[in-house]
This record gives C-alpha cells, sequence and structure tokens, in this order.
C-alpha cells in the first residue's frame, strides 16, 4: 500500500532525515519525503497501518496528517 502524508514545513536536511527514519520502521517497503511539496510518500506492507505511520513522523518531531 501506498501512503501520502502531509508534513509539517521541513528543510531539506529533515526531509532526508525523516525519509531515513521512516524507511527504518518496520513495515515500510520504501519512503521519500518531499520538502518543497511537504508530503512524505511512503510504500507499507501489513506489518504497519496509516497511523502508525503518523505517529512515526510525530515521533520524529514533525506534525503530519494524512493526505
Amino acid at each position: 500500500m501506498r501512503a501520502f502524508i502531509k508534513v509539517s514545513e521541513l528543510t531539506d536536511e529533515q526531509a532526508e532525515s525523516l525519509t531515513r527514519t521512516l524507511r527504518a520502521v518496520e513495515g515500510v517497503v520504501d519512503a521519500e519525503v518531499f520538502a518543497e511539496d511537504r508530503v512524505a510518500s511512503v510504500l507499507y506492507d501489513v506489518r504497519i497501518d496509516l497511523p502508525g505511520l503518523v505517529a512515526a513522523i510525530q515521533g520524529a518531531g514533525y506534525d503530519a496528517q494524512p493526505l
């Protein structure tokens, strides 16, 4: 499954860091965070769900909400 999640404003460096954080979450197959669009694109499997992805972003210190 793929989710698109709106994230709070961040720099390119923060987007790269958040991308690495999301890729480390169990169940995430791939992730990319786009600073300019303030969107995280996450490909994930059944080991995690959308609320878990949002929680991972919030746990990294960013506001997040599903699109």
